[in-house]
């Protein structure tokens, strides 16, 4: 039943045939790299995500297979969160699985998170170490325990929020086994210490830090802050979100209540870690998509402590009746629920944004001509040179964006990068472009210049020019010069 609600939400045909926006595409560029290159090619991507979509054919919108099934983990995580609780009978075990699976299938920005990046890896593996951990609390054993760490430590290689999840896990098993805990807190933290230093300290940069600074807040301006951020994403919850909270912690008690006090300190711990790293600037606070997995275990917890709520009445308040009502309550709020946000189910929209080099990109192959020459924007280019076949772009370090680094393309190529979208640069790529060009026709190549100031420079830039719009996708080819294309 899961799995077919899934594939009705969650729909594979959009997600493997919307074309890759800007940051989908150098996710989607660095699997063409050499596989020594990912170590630093990967930058605000974990490692070890980038290695999984290394392993598929970098081919059409296919690596958007590796989200999706991390999404798909996330729900049946919550359907096990829920489960093995020790509710008072299978009834209810069963009930506040499918809650807490159900949380997460329609959580609006789950429905709206099937882009090429790891945050639904983020929110997969959260939900894995706290039932791991629960399931250590049902029954100790060494075993357990190490699988424990050991999940802590390898997650952190594909999912950087894993760090936080790690830290609030340590918490958790030290309560749970006090003096007999030293040793597995002094592996585990060496362990996600060596992860950190290596492989995902080693690739923040001063571009990603720039980009990441308005989520740092400040400790006075963090009452304001938090009513602000959770105001914007308000969309995203699909509810208020101090019914949201109210929710959650209403999970956090079912937790605790059914046996599970440690599990639910952890759980409880995750957004005042997050707190923790926003105001120490190590993570970004409340950002939609890096606190993807902190809205998934929230919409999890949220689940199982109305099924808990409803529980409770059942024992406080003896009365079939009074079970009834407070199920056709439930059962009201969720249908409401799901009517409000079923415009966001039904239509999602197109993943990511309205962005489509890649029809832009199959135009210009089957109109180019020899001698022409092809302008592509500082955006653009990514996704430009990850749809565009015909000649082999040129991966360099260095840059003004987070990641690292950026494509450019031999001389012979005759393909033009601009530098950035500042107008001096934008100005130069075309005058060096239009050079080049001479009598032949220019492409010029524009991807994501609405999200930013560039769709200004490049107005500037064009001004009183004889460009012609071809009307492709979502984005429209422009072409300057050269004899007329049919």
């Amino acid at each position: 039943m899961l799995l077919t609600a899934v594939l009705v939400v969650h729909r594979l045909g959009p997600i493997l045939g919307d074309p890759f926006w800007l940051d989908e595409a150098w996710v989607a560029l660095s699997t063409t790299m050499p596989i020594g290159d990912l170590p630093w090619a990967t930058s605000s991507t974990p490692l070890g995500w980038t290695f999984l979509i290394w392993l598929l054919p970098a081919h059409g919108q296919v690596l958007r297979v590796v989200p999706w099934v991390f999404l798909v983990g996330s729900i049946f995580g919550g359907y096990a969160f829920g489960r093995f609780l020790p509710w008072p009978s299978r009834a209810w075990a069963v009930l506040a699985g499918l809650a807490g699976a159900f949380g997460a299938l329609l959580l609006p920005a789950q429905v709206l998170r099937h882009d090429l990046k790891q945050y639904t890896a983020d929110a997969a593996i959260a939900v894995l170490l706290l039932v791991l951990l629960s399931r250590l609390e049902a029954a100790y054993s060494r075993r357990r325990l190490i699988v424990l760490g050991a999940a802590v430590v390898v997650g952190m290689l594909f999912s950087h929020t894993t760090a936080l999840v790690g830290a609030a896990v340590l918490v958790a098993v030290v309560v749970l086994r006090r003096g007999q805990a030293i040793v597995f807190v002094g592996a585990v933290g060496a362990g996600m210490a060596l992860v950190y230093i290596v492989v995902d300290g080693a690739a923040r940069n001063g571009s990603l830090n720039n980009y990441w600074a308005p989520y740092f807040p400040s400790v006075g301006d963090l009452p304001h802050y938090l009513g602000q951020r959770l105001g914007e994403l308000r969309m995203y919850l699909g509810v208020p979100w101090l019914l949201f909270v109210l929710l959650a912690l209403a999970g956090v008690a079912a937790v605790a209540r059914y046996g599970r006090p440690a599990t639910a300190l952890a759980l409880g711990l995750l957004p005042l870690i997050e707190v923790a790293g926003g105001l120490g600037h190590l993570y970004p606070l409340l950002d939609l998509r890096t606190s993807h997995f902190l809205l998934v275990t929230g919409a999890i917890a949220g689940g199982i402590g109305v099924v808990g709520a409803l529980s409770w009445l059942a024992v406080a308040l003896p009365g079939r009746w009074v079970v009834a009502a407070a199920a056709a309550v439930a059962l009201a709020a969720f249908t409401a629920f799901a009517l409000v946000n079923w415009h966001v189910v039904s239509d999602p929209g197109p993943i990511g944004r309205q962005e489509d080099a890649r029809a832009q990109a199959a135009y210009i192959a089957a109109h180019r001509r020899p001698g022409d020459v092809i302008l592509v924007s500082s955006s653009g280019s990514f996704a430009f040179a990850y749809y565009w076949h015909l000649d082999r772009p040129r991966i360099v370090r260095g840059g003004r964006l987070g990641i690292g680094w950026y494509v450019a393309y031999p001389p012979q190529d005759r393909i033009v990068i601009s530098p950035g979208p500042a107008p001096d640069a934008v100005a130069s790529a075309f005058t060096a472009a239009r050079n080049l060009a001479g009598n032949a026709t220019l492409w010029i190549v524009r991807s994501h210049t609405d999200q930013n100031d560039e769709a200004r420079s490049w107005n500037v830039a064009l001004a009183g020019q004889p460009v012609i719009t071809v009307p492709v996708g979502s984005e429209p080819l422009l072409r300057l010069g050269g004899a007329s294309s049919s």
